[in-house]
């Protein structure tokens, strides 16, 4: 089910006399041009491209509006206490016109009152829409929820026993049509048109059958043992994409997907070796750290005893004379390798500093013509520097 909505633009919407005035901006796909509740700043101006604007509602993301090329946003916050009621990212290559608080304001002063009562009841409604599609949104395949419907309906019906039964051929339940339709109203929420066309969708799978017995109405016939299973196996050879590409996977489950230790994730994610979309923080828990533990525990890092190193980055948090001693017995050649691949200045710097002059003007001539080194030969270095490091404090 898709659950965001395209608006299309009127012709001359992008057409406004200040444009070349104004300051712009890029965002390239997956870009976060900002978040639900942060304040508000300016308001946009779609140049080019498409953004799309989503909620994360437990621990799932649901679009639920998309606009594109000469509509605007932003302004809505300015009406309702200053905070982004969703958050805003770009779904395609954007640029983007800012028009600045000052501006903006100054255009609603002279907007009359009535306009700015429609505009600010249009956001409110607007906003209760948003969080109901957010919350409402199911994310299992909707031949796979009316079959679990179907299966407490039968089971009512027949009996558990005998819908249950493993024994003897499967007991068919027939409850009336308009009493499914009455309880996907009331347990899901779905409209009568949406019940219609999933029930179709059961029935052209062979999933139920729809009589009408003359007396009694129309009824839907199935097998409540077998309903379930046999969903499940179409659902899963038919996915429904369009919810599951919000599905979000907590850190540990993605390292047991790939098959690499979550510690390894996390560094290759500090090296920028993923896009990052692929990691998303949950704002309540980042909240809840800033208030007990303040800003320091984001900026600074943890301090790590020696039985803690894992690779070159700690070195960070070993004794200088350590260091000397092991860096003293290095090749130089291997040290020039290493020092390629280190982003971090704060480790370079530790490095270098306890090196010989001679052998620090050797690896800054050699780093001007070094060609691309192997990552795993410079892995390897490293790890080899840090637990000989490690071993050396250990036995102190």
């Amino acid at each position: 089910m898709n659950t965001s909505t395209t608006v299309s633009p009127p012709s001359m919407a992008a057409q406004f006399d200040y444009a070349s005035q104004l300051t712009q901006q890029r965002f390239y796909a997956g870009d976060v041009i900002y978040t639900e509740g942060m304040p508000y700043n300016n308001m946009y101006v779609v140049k080019e491209g498409e953004v799309d604007f989503y909620l994360i509602r437990e621990e799932k993301k649901v679009v639920v509006a998309t606009l594109g090329k000469g509509q605007c946003f932003g302004m809505i916050p300015k009406l309702l206490n200053g905070n982004h009621p969703t958050h805003a990212a770009a779904k395609t290559y954007c640029e983007l016109y800012l028009i600045e608080n000052e501006k903006l304001e100054a255009e609603l002063k002279e907007m009359p009152q009535l306009m700015t009562s429609i505009l600010r009841t249009l956001a409110q409604q607007t906003n209760v829409v948003n969080e109901l599609i957010a919350t409402r949104v199911n994310y299992q395949p909707d031949v796979l929820v009316y079959a679990q419907l179907l299966q407490l309906l039968g089971a009512a019906e027949v009996g558990k026993a005998k819908a249950e039964s493993a024994s003897g051929p499967a007991t068919l339940a027939s409850p009336l049509l308009s009493e499914v339709f009455s309880s996907a109203r009331t347990l899901l929420g779905h409209s009568d048109v949406h019940i219609r066309n999933s029930l179709g969708n059961l029935a052209m799978l062979h999933l139920v059958r729809i009589n009408d017995e003359k007396g009694t109405g129309k009824r839907v016939t199935f097998s409540p043992k077998d309903i379930v299973a046999n969903a499940r196996k179409v659902a899963s050879q038919h996915k429904d994409h369009g919810k599951l590409d919000y599905e979000y996977i907590n850190l540990q489950d993605f390292a047991a997907l790939v098959e690499v230790p979550a510690g390894t994730l996390m560094r290759k994610l500090a090296g920028n070796e993923f896009a990052e979309d692929i990691f998303t923080f949950r704002k309540s828990e980042i909240m809840r750290l800033l208030s007990e533990k303040g800003r320091k525990l984001f900026a600074e890092r943890r301090i790590k005893s020696p039985d803690e190193f894992t690779d070159i980055n700690d070195i960070e948090f070993a004794d200088q004379k350590s260091i000397f001693e092991i860096l003293s017995r290095c090749d130089v050649f291997d040290l020039t390798k290493l020092m390629s691949t280190i982003d971090e200045e704060s480790v370079r710097a530790k490095i270098m500093s306890n090196l010989p002059r001679s052998k620090q003007e050797e690896i800054e001539s050699d780093l001007k013509d070094l060609k691309p080194a192997d990552p795993i030969e410079v892995q390897q270095i490293g790890k080899n520097i840090i637990q000989a490091i490690q071993k050396r404090m250990l036995k102190q």
